[in-house]
């Protein structure tokens, strides 16, 4: 079952999180998350996300997709803390297309919650890129290429 209880989140998201405290990431949980009130729901959501995918992939994602639970996933979403938010885009990843096309929808920058999800993905995904980027593999296969033309303009 997905786990949403802060305990939880926070033990799925430490690996995650950049070392630094200097980073421009949400916080791991915002307080709306420990509201007496919501925290129980939101445990509930991921109770519903952890059915099987191909129990409730299509369904789910047309549901969601659909207004006004589009418009609420996003208000919802648009005000998560980094765990909660990295953990639900990750179950909505479950079902690949789907949720990948759904969590792209909901963060374009149409409206307010929009461009506030949007702007949590990105700074949440920034570092991944730059991991990516700077790999060593692609580091030394730069450093291969720069090598090898230098020995050929030598030899010219």
């Amino acid at each position: 079952m997905l786990d949403f209880t802060e305990a939880e989140l926070l033990s799925w998201f430490a690996p995650l999180r950049p070392p630094s405290r200097q980073n421009n990431w949400p916080p791991a949980v915002r307080p709306i998350e420990r509201v007496l009130t919501v925290e129980p729901l939101l445990h509930e959501l991921g109770a519903i996300l952890s059915e099987p995918a191909d129990n409730i992939s299509s369904s789910l994602a047309v549901a969601l997709g659909a207004e006004p639970a589009r418009q609420d996933l996003q208000i919802v979403l648009a005000q998560l803390g980094a765990a909660r938010l990295l953990r639900l885009a990750d179950s909505l990843g479950a079902s690949p297309t789907e949720g990948t096309q759904l969590l792209a929808e909901l963060s374009k920058g149409g409206t307010t919650n929009g461009r506030a999800l949007g702007s949590s993905l990105r700074a949440l995904s920034a570092r991944d890129t730059l991991t990516r980027m700077f790999g060593p593999v692609r580091l030394t296969e730069l450093q291969s290429c720069a090598e090898a033309a230098l020995k050929f303009k030598e030899n010219t």
